[in-house]
């Protein structure tokens, strides 16, 4: 809330209030006595056939009358220049709708073994960075943590009512407009910081929901990632187990000094790599098991709430 209101583009900030139970109303309605750029709503009950955060969304947009929407996570921190950067980026490449990926923090064993892992599956599944922020050829991707859309395109394509059912909302939002002709880009910048997770028990359920939704529809995809993170460790053990020790010492190292380089490439820890092909396992098994659970039907509970596909 501080970040957004430190802005140098100035903009008028809705706090969205879902239920909450850890003195967010509290907190912002203390805030906004002194503050009137600033509003907090309540979502209220979460009517049938909508998804919580989706909703909570189509509650903060009604009558917002800006020609730009800026949605972004309570959890995730702006340098004080970015809303306006996303601004340039926008008039710059001529996008109806820009999403920004940043700087993902870790903290603790649990954390630092799985996120950056799954962040380099993300940029690899991603392609090339030059072809997402290009508006038109690339692919439709977008980062929930921060979404920078026209308003009047928004509206053109239905608002959020369109995408109430969605488990990925923030792809499903720029798809839309894709769909519709509108250009949309995807960036970097570390100006935009973000914990997502706390712990090892949050990382592990976020991530088993998440691969799940972007996955789980996709099993050939699914089934070679799997072969990628798991063959490699599988003969490190075999090498192990017949006393290969020297093609096990370079198949270790190997592994290793990627892993360190991927997280180099990330601006996390490298030394976190060495503790491969624990990181290569734990992606593997938090994949494979939300694969599983969108193939059930149902991804893995969260806040409380189940979530059907």
């Amino acid at each position: 809330m501080e970040t957004l209101l430190a802005q140098t583009a100035r903009p008028q900030v809705r706090v969205i209030d879902d239920g909450s139970t850890d003195g967010t109303a509290a907190l912002v309605s203390a805030r906004a006595a002194g503050e009137p750029r600033l509003t907090l709503l309540a979502a209220g009950p979460l009517p049938e056939g909508w998804r919580g955060k989706v909703h909570a969304l189509w509650v903060g947009a009604q009558d917002v009358e800006t020609p730009w929407i800026l949605l972004t996570d309570a959890d995730a921190r702006h340098s004080p220049d970015l809303l306006a950067r996303a601004h340039a980026a926008a008039a710059g490449r001529r996008l109806d709708a820009v999403s920004i990926a940043g700087f993902q923090e870790v903290r603790g064993l649990g954390e630092s073994l799985l996120i950056p892992a799954v962040f380099a599956l993300l940029d690899a599944l991603l392609g090339s960075w030059e072809d997402a922020a290009d508006g038109a050829a690339g692919p439709a991707v977008a980062n929930g943590q921060l979404i920078l859309f026209r308003r009047e395109a928004w509206e053109s394509v239905g608002g959020f009512e369109p995408i109430r059912v969605e488990t990925l909302d923030d792809v499903a939002l720029v798809s839309r407009l894709r769909a519709h002709g509108f250009r949309t880009g995807f960036l970097r910048s570390e100006g935009l910081r973000v914990r997502m997770y706390r712990g090892w028990e949050e990382a592990s359920r976020g991530w088993r929901r998440n691969l799940g939704g972007l996955l789980g529809s996709r099993p050939a995809l699914t089934a070679m990632l799997l072969a990628v993170l798991l063959l490699p460790p599988a003969a490190l053990l075999a090498f192990l187990l017949g006393g290969c020790w020297q093609e096990a010492a370079v198949l270790w190292t190997a592994g290793a000094v990627s892993s360190m380089l991927l997280r180099s490439g990330s601006g996390h820890a490298p030394a976190w790599g060495l503790l491969y092909p624990l990181d290569s396992l734990v992606l593997a098994g938090v994949l494979g098991i939300g694969v599983l659970d969108r193939r059930r039907g149902k991804l893995t509970r969260w806040k409380g709430r189940e979530i059907r596909v």
